[in-house]
């Protein structure tokens, strides 16, 4: 849950997530055509898979049954689980080339799935496995998930992790905030997670934690909390932690662009915003 944000799909359900679990099927050798709609048809396939594997069979795909479905897939692989991935798209930018629903993992395919991943803070090795694919099965409409901050990334290849470092302080950790996010800095993640729920804990900020350690913010406060924001926002404000004019005028320029109202208040809204990329 905290780490892997798989969605639920059943009956009545359409996208590219559907055509995604159609073409695991397939690879499953659950034959389904691979049309997007989730009907009768792909039901009666999801209740085979879950009998074969010794799960509920209640039709449905959800964080039961998704781990129990996905494939592994990386360069050099075929098929219709290379399919499965492909036929996302995976757009880098506004305007990029779509992948092509070959079914061949080749370096446009791994390309793709790296920038996918560094999305959402995920492992950089353009392989299409567990972790990535619970962020693939968000792509359906709803609300979006929070990324990850694992250890070992670094501000270069993880922008929220200054972010996260500011605001594990403004909770009582006494790391350095120094853009890399190592042993202490998972360390301070494991002891705030121990301070909200009694499993779950890793060395990860994910799903469970974000909503908790976001400040609300707003002009004339002050501390770790406003210097967290200052390194996500758009330009090159100062991270001097004060919540003065400039640091208001870029907060409400980005709330009208990307999460309105532009009132000025950091809430949970606009921070999550903040940690996703958004093409402009």
């Amino acid at each position: 849950m905290n780490v892997e944000p798989w969605t639920t799909i059943g009956q009545g359900d359409s996208g590219p997530v559907v055509a995604g679990i159609q073409y695991l099927l397939r690879a499953r050798g659950f034959g389904v055509d691979p049309d997007g709609i989730f009907g009768p048809q792909t039901r009666a396939r999801v209740v085979d898979l879950q009998t074969t594997d010794g799960l509920p069979t209640d039709g449905i795909v959800g964080p039961v049954t998704w781990p129990k479905l996905v494939m592994q897939t990386g360069s050099g692989a075929t098929g219709d689980a290379v399919r499965a991935v492909q036929q996302f798209r995976l757009l880098r930018s506004p305007g990029d080339t779509a992948l092509t629903v070959d079914g061949e993992y080749g370096p446009r395919t791994e390309e793709h799935v790296e920038f996918f991943q560094e999305s959402w803070g995920l492992t950089l090795d353009g392989i299409a496995g567990r972790e990535t694919w619970s962020f693939l099965s968000t792509a359906s409409p709803g609300p979006r998930p929070w990324p990850l901050v694992k250890e070992g990334f670094s501000q270069a290849t993880n922008w929220r992790v200054l972010a996260a470092q500011h605001l594990l302080r403004a909770h009582g950790a006494s790391i350095v905030p120094d853009g890399v996010f190592g042993p202490a800095s998972g360390a301070a993640v494991s002891a705030y997670q121990q301070t909200l729920r009694a499993s779950d804990i890793s060395t990860t900020l994910g799903q469970l934690d974000w909503p908790a350690i976001v400040v609300e913010v707003r002009q004339g406060d002050e501390g770790e909390a406003v210097k967290a924001l200052q390194t996500l926002l758009p330009g090159e404000l100062a991270v001097d932690g004060g919540f003065g004019s400039m640091t208001d005028a870029a907060v409400r320029e980005y709330q009208t662009m990307f999460a309105p109202p532009a009132d000025g208040i950091v809430g949970p809204v606009t921070w999550q915003s903040l940690t996703l990329r958004i093409f402009d």
